[in-house]
């Protein structure tokens, strides 16, 4: 019996043997960076071999079960280890000093019990009865297990939390990584100050950073155009960066798109906060996450969540650095981002902001009577300062010390007048290597310039000393760099000279003008040096009254429409321009912020060109003149089709420009040039790109998927689209003709809309709210113009437009102004009551004039009069609004169903042809009025709006074949297990029901149900079969 079973034993000790050795091998090369997954399965198995070896060594006692028993839940607990790391990306799950010895160690005790244990199984193997194995060796053989095996899970532990730490890390990277940004490289334009110049401003300006109890936290350095306000500004970064007191700077400029608007300004500086304070990095992603349509929100909403909330985590000061506030295009933006910041430092006591800017009235307005800043106003120029003309001494002497003798570089010194940029350009133009003419004659042409510090003669003297043979290009060629709306590359301006057929060279250019251009290093873009030349380039477009043979004329209209041009070519290009699915997104499921890698993709599949005509086209067009807009009509006709159109809204799509085309697209169909066809299929467009912004801007696919199954079925877009891309959900039913009477649904509010009106241009709407803020929208995009405005201590009952629009009135409950809740016109007054009935008055006498006008269910809480006084509207508590004939006291047409609240505000826009209303359910809804025979279009109204940050909505069950337990969110997104099917209009989101391949919605105002076929729709990783032809 014994030696029958002897072979058997001893296989299986040598199988445990070989198993033991392959350890001992893993063992010997394990070292720091290795993988863990390795050497973890190693002691798995080893741990498995002891377990073998125990349990062939037969013993009753209990000591020696518990030891079985133990081993087996280790292997248990080892094995999902390795499950775990076998997740992990093979990078992260890299060996670490401190992790490495404590392995070691653990597989070798391992190693040693495994080969104790061998050698107890040859002595059982000898004896017939069972082994009676001393008591106390169980115990320290069982201790000894459990102590090894603790401390190392102990250190397993640690290194599994620091690879989750690492994984979490790069997630938040990920996730920052596609926050928008302004791409501008400050440092390739502007400098630190030189070593000991602007000693007395930084050390102001230092002591004023260090100062951790004062009650400034907003510093303002002021003064004029060339002072040196920008290089102060490096400075200042360079300094707070080395001390870790940086929080992320922005500097804004005249001569990009981005970088002279406010739009990116949050998201641009929230990446800069995430790299100078790391450890902020998560809040920042976290925040992300929470609200991912932030981009959507005021600026204010932005900067509280992406830069005020992350800060507070913070126990150190903060500091944020914007240079050149001033170079902000828009007056608004530049009143909202100071009121912004005025209102973050009160709220986040550890953030500090220091902004430079050009004296400006609207910056003044808004910071000047706060006692929260401190201002350093005409400092660096005035030639009162004595070290001010010190410090340009010593730049000059510097920069000039072998080229000129010191008592004319003393001369260039007084002639600057203290100005910087006067004194810098002076001194690149003397050091000019390519210059014909000799640093001595340059001189003379210096000092003979009439005023001291004059700039513009200075710029004219630099084109007086170029070859007059060249000129005319050069002209050119500084013409398309001042229309283009973003810095240009060298390679991107030679392309445009080679596509327009001038003879041209970027590199010339800048080697010509180097004292007044320069390219970065890095990023290759041609930038200006400073916004003076650029001011004064704009200056030269305009003809001037008096010609000479120096004079410089910039054509910007031509150049508008040579770039223009330009962009239609890299939409054409073979290689590199719109197709379907530019960026290879692989799945329908995952919303563009949760694709890995987005960055990535769209750096390696949208060339800097086609971002760049995506971006800016339409504005080029508007820009430039009548010939151009002809010339460019076929092409623009072509664009603007399917599939074309929906290629552009790709490349939107991924590089956040949708609020923009919305824009430009307005502004093309302002041009009175263009055929009527053409201004309707570019209005459709805006009115698609409107209405289906949130999966267009969310998802690529969804422009197919989502927004074009939707959108009205007489539309071009529809017609043409669903030809193109059948295999996609189907609108059996329920779909509208074209774009129904409501617009735009305006969210944004935290409570129930008291008062709205349109502006005399019907441009905006004002609003004003239970919330106690007053908000400002676009009408034609629905967003809002600028943060909440805020003071009132109570309710908002009334707001109105001064006649001009520049101004508007308000009035609250706090008794601050006190107004009647009427509309007059003319000797009339109409008024509503809660008798649930509307009464005219006569407004001389008080007199009522006629019956009352019955019809609404509930109480009547706003009414208002018709720019001509032929109709009122009305809004009641019975969720409804009306129109009346003033005259007859007769309702025209149906109420307007489709809010979900009490109607508390109405008002007609100043042609008559719109009314706007407000409601407690906290949205702002516009309607169509047919002013045909008096008919009223039936309005469609709209779901309440979300509530910020919320991802509850409707459960749902099997919405879409194969999908359980979907869920309607509340910005229209239907979603099962984290996937995103498809999204729904709100006017299609009521009772959604359970189909089989047919989903039907109900509707209100007893229109037929929406209908939705699933036979043809392709979605998740079949998406792109969408098309027709795939292979087109």
């Amino acid at each position: 019996m014994a030696s029958s079973s002897a072979p058997s034993s001893s296989s299986k000790r040598n199988q445990v043997r070989d198993a033991a050795k392959v350890g001992l091998e893993i063992v010997a090369n394990i070292s720091e960076g290795s993988d863990v997954l390795a050497p973890l399965k190693a002691a798995c198995r080893t741990t498995k071999s002891i377990l073998d070896v125990v349990q062939s060594i037969e013993s009753n006692q209990e000591g020696w079960n518990d030891l079985k028993r133990r081993i087996r839940k280790y292997i248990s607990v080892l094995e999902d280890q390795v499950t775990v790391f076998e997740k992990y990306p093979p990078a992260d799950r890299a060996i670490d000093e401190a992790f490495s010895q404590p392995l070691v160690h653990y597989i070798e005790f391992l190693e040693t019990t495994h080969d104790a244990l061998i050698d107890r199984a040859r002595g059982s193997l000898k004896r017939i009865s069972k082994v009676k194995i001393d008591a106390e060796e169980i115990i320290n053989l069982n201790r000894d297990v459990e102590d090894r095996h603790s401390q190392f899970m102990g250190a397993l532990n640690i290194f599994n939390a620091l690879c989750v730490q690492v994984i979490r890390r790069k997630v938040d990277a990920a996730i920052i990584l596609q926050l928008p940004e302004v791409k501008f490289s400050a440092s390739s334009v502007h400098s630190t100050c030189l070593k000991e110049t602007r000693e007395a401003v930084l050390q102001t300006i230092w002591h004023w950073a260090n100062d951790n109890i004062s009650e400034k936290p907003i510093f303002w350095l002021c003064d004029i155009a060339g002072s040196g306000k920008s290089t102060v500004a490096m400075s200042a970064v360079e300094s707070w960066s080395r001390q870790g007191l940086l929080g992320g700077r922005f500097f804004f400029s005249i001569s990009s798109s981005e970088g002279s608007t406010t739009e990116k300004f949050c998201s641009t500086v929230a990446r800069d906060l995430a790299h100078y304070i790391p450890e902020l990095a998560p809040h920042i992603a976290g925040a992300v996450n929470q609200y991912p349509s932030f981009m959507r929100s005021s600026l204010e909403e932005q900067f509280q969540t992406l830069i005020t909330h992350p800060v507070r985590h913070w126990q150190g000061h903060v500091i944020l650095v914007i240079d050149a506030l001033d170079e902000c295009k828009s007056a608004s933006q530049r009143r909202e981002l100071a009121d912004t910041l005025s209102i973050a430092v009160q709220e986040c006591k550890n953030l500090k902001i220091f902004m430079t800017s050009r004296p400006d009235p609207i910056i003044q307005a808004a910071l000047g009577s706060r006692s929260i800043k401190a201002k350093l106003e005409d400092r660096l120029h005035d030639v009162k300062h004595r070290d001010n003309i010190d410090d340009v001494a010593i730049y000059v002497h510097r920069s000039l010390g072998g080229v000129l003798p010191e008592d004319k570089r003393q001369r260039l010194v007084e002639k600057a007048n203290g100005l910087f940029i006067w004194a810098s350009t002076a001194c690149r133009i003397l050091n000019d290597k390519t210059s014909l003419s000799s640093p001595e004659s340059m001189y003379n042409r210096l000092i003979s310039v009439d005023h001291g510090g004059a700039i513009d003669d200075l710029y004219s003297l630099i084109f007086e000393r170029t070859n007059p043979e060249y000129r005319e290009v050069m002209y050119q060629m500084l013409a398309l760099l001042l229309a283009a709306f973003e810095p240009l590359t060298v390679d991107d301006l030679d392309d445009i000279l080679k596509h327009i057929g001038i003879e041209g060279s970027a590199k010339a250019l800048l080697q010509n003008l180097g004292s007044v251009l320069i390219e970065d290093t890095s990023t290759k873009l041609i930038q200006f040096r400073h916004p003076t030349f650029v001011e004064y380039l704009r200056r030269c477009s305009i003809t001037p009254t008096v010609d000479s043979p120096h004079r410089v004329l910039v054509n910007l209209a031509n150049a508008h429409g040579q770039v223009a041009s330009w962009c239609f070519k890299c939409f054409k290009s073979p290689t590199e321009g719109l197709k379907f699915n530019v960026c290879q997104i692989e799945s329908s499921f995952y919303l563009n912020r949760e694709i890995p890698n987005l960055e990535a993709k769209i750096s390696d599949f949208i060339s800097r060109r086609l971002r760049y005509a995506g971006s800016h086209w339409l504005f080029h067009i508007a820009e430039t003149d009548g010939n151009w807009q002809s010339d460019l009509k076929d092409l623009l006709q072509n664009a603007i089709q399917v599939p074309y159109a929906l290629y552009w809204m790709e490349i939107l799509s991924l590089i956040g420009g949708v609020r923009r085309a919305i824009a430009s697209l307005q502004v093309v169909t302002a041009l009175t040039g263009l055929e009527e066809g053409i201004k309707g299929r570019i209005d459709e467009l805006r009115r698609f790109l409107i209405a289906f912004s949130v999966p267009i801007q969310d998802s690529v696919p969804h422009i197919y998927l989502s927004a074009l199954p939707f959108s009205p079925r007489k539309s071009q877009i529809h017609i043409e689209g669903v030809k193109k891309y059948p295999n996609t959900l189907t609108v059996t039913q329920g779909l509208e003709d074209m774009y129904p009477g409501i617009t735009r649904t305006l969210r944004g509010h935290q409570s129930r809309v008291n008062a709205v009106a349109f502006s005399p241009d019907s441009a905006r709407v004002i609003s004003g709210s239970h919330d106690k803020t007053i908000r400002v929208w676009d009408v034609a995009t629905g967003q809002p113009l600028g943060e909440p405005l805020r003071g009132h201590e109570d309710s908002v009952l009334a707001v109105a437009f001064s006649p001009d629009g520049s101004l508007i009135a308000s009035c609250s409950k706090d008794l601050t102004i006190r107004l009647w809740n009427s509309a007059t016109y003319g000797s009339q007054i109409v008024s509503g009551s809660d008798d649930k009935t509307i009464r005219l008055w006569d407004a001389v006498t008080g007199q009522p004039l006629g019956e009352p006008l019955q019809g609404h269910e509930s109480e009547v809480y706003a009414v208002a009069f018709s720019p001509d006084g032929s109709q009122i509207v009305s809004g009641s508590t019975d969720r409804t609004i009306r129109l009346w004939d003033a005259a007859t006291g007769e309702p025209l047409g149906q109420p307007f169903w489709g809010h979900n609240g009490w109607v508390s505000a109405v008002a007609f826009s100043p042609d008559g042809s719109r009314i706007v209303s407000g409601s407690n359910d906290k949205t702002i809804c516009q309607w169509l009025v047919n002013t045909d025979a008096n008919k009223l279009d039936q309005g469609r109204g709209s779901t309440p709006p979300d509530v910020e940050g919320d991802s509850q909505g409707t459960r749902l069950e099997d919405l879409v074949p194969g999908f359980k337990h979907c869920t309607l969110l509340k910005d229209g997104w239907v979603r099962s297990s984290g996937k995103h099917l498809f999204w729904v209009p709100p006017d299609n989101r009521e009772g959604l029901q359970n189909p089989r391949l047919l989903l039907t919605m109900p509707r209100r105002n007893q229109d037929p149900a929406t209908q939705l076929d699933f036979t043809h729709f392709q979605y998740g990783h079949s998406w792109i079969n969408a098309q027709n032809d795939p292979g087109r």
